[in-house]
């Protein structure tokens, strides 16, 4: 029973819907995308910057070659691409590895880029096929599989810069009126190459993002807690800290609400631990419908204690949720004859509203909250108590339930 929870939790993950789904267009939900390319960007990073500047320093060196071997033979064409468009291009995605916000500016730089440092190859080639030259063709072959797996390119701009690519080769070979046996030959070896790219790169990019799915499930269940299927104390604290600094970024609220079930031990002493167990399940799928939103979340905190975490919410919203989520509990109708606070299952809420600062923390936060909650339990239960934090005055360890009596809110 415990392990039937976690697992309907994890497959209403946006992680197993989107292996239901499938993704035949290599592209995940909004959902999923942002963290996927922001994964992958930071995993190989160090490999692009390495790809990169290899990719630079032979082209710097043919480039070098080609100048003190030609010198005058090459045309003013040949001279703008090599130099003002095929180098600059290299030297601009190498850069882009660099900048502090890489993760969401690399991939369009980079898809720019690709096709202008193609049409730049396909056009060096090109000329020195026009200077007697012909074995640079193979360096156009090895471009188009370098595009597809060595520069973080994704799979469909892969395929249109290879595609522009051959277009443009085409356009120059009939303009340079090659022979209708070589032009028919280079166009076949590299469309191969193209083709077999991009077999082998969609199948690359599919197997990694499944790949990445099933890890965040094997997450998904390492973050769950066995019993109710909802976010457990470890997934909760990493979440509190990363929403933490997100508020400080956006100067934006972070509420927290600790709910504990009244009486839970005379409930378990009374009815059984079975009772018990179906008991939190119940309270954690109400919990977990208050945390809606993308960057909310309620997890068990321990025992019977769950927590409720909300961005950027209003203390009146926050009220509103407290009282609706008492009201859906005790709706449940769950006998419990030995609570002082009501015939029924019910629990006490405490809401701390926090705008995160530089001299406030995650654990005042988790403090305060701990302190409504036992200024509930204080004043009957089956209530809920809202603290806003305006704390120079905290210190850790300063919230002690009886230092509560006689503060006011």
């Amino acid at each position: 029973m415990q392990q039937t929870d976690t697992q309907e939790a994890v497959q209403e993950s946006p992680a197993a819907l989107q292996l239901r789904s499938g993704f035949r267009s290599l592209r995940f939900g909004p959902d999923l995308e942002p963290a996927f390319r922001h994964e992958q960007y930071r995993q190989s990073l160090n490999y692009l910057r390495v790809n990169l500047g290899i990719a630079l320093a032979v082209v710097a060196v043919v480039l070098l070659l080609n100048r003190l071997v030609l010198r005058d033979e090459v045309s003013p064409l040949m001279d703008l691409m090599r130099h003002a468009a095929l180098l600059p291009a290299l030297v601009l995605a190498l850069t882009a590895t660099f900048l502090r916000d890489g993760s969401r500016l690399y991939r369009p730089i980079i898809s720019v880029v690709a096709p202008i440092a193609m049409v730049a190859i396909t056009v060096a080639v090109l000329g020195s096929w026009a200077e007697g030259e012909q074995r640079t063709f193979t360096a156009l072959v090895l471009a188009t599989i370098f595009v597809y797996f060595l520069i973080g390119l994704p799979f469909l701009a892969a395929v249109t810069t290879n595609v522009i690519a051959f277009t443009a080769y085409l356009y120059g070979a009939l303009t340079l009126s090659m022979p209708v046996a070589d032009l028919t030959y280079n166009a076949v070896m590299l469309l191969l190459a193209i083709a077999v790219g991009a077999v082998v790169g969609y199948n690359t990019e599919h197997t990694r993002r499944t790949v990445w799915l099933e890890s965040r499930l094997l997450d998904e269940v390492a973050q769950r807690d066995g019993l109710t299927g909802i976010y457990n104390r470890r997934r909760f604290d990493e979440y509190l800290a990363r929403v933490w600094q997100h508020g400080m970024r956006e100067h934006r609220p972070v509420t927290l609400l600790f709910a504990d079930i009244d009486h839970f031990k005379k409930f378990n002493d009374r009815y059984g631990h079975q009772a018990g167990d179906e008991a939190l399940k119940a309270v954690a799928k109400i919990l977990a419908r208050a945390a809606r939103r993308p960057l909310d979340v309620a997890a068990r905190f321990g025992g019977e204690e769950f927590a409720v975490l909300l961005y950027d919410t209003t203390q009146e919203h926050a009220t509103r949720v407290a009282e609706q989520t008492m009201d859906e509990v005790r709706k449940l109708n769950i006998s419990h004859a030995g609570s002082t606070a009501a015939p029924m299952l019910t629990i006490s809420v405490g809401v701390a509203c926090v705008v995160p600062m530089a001299r406030r923390s995650p654990a005042g936060l988790v403090q305060l909250a701990d302190q409504a909650l036992y200024a509930a339990k204080d004043a009957g239960r089956n209530q809920s108590h809202v603290l806003q934090a305006e704390y120079e005055h905290m210190k850790t360890g300063y919230f002690r339930r009886h230092m509560l009596k006689g503060e006011g809110q």
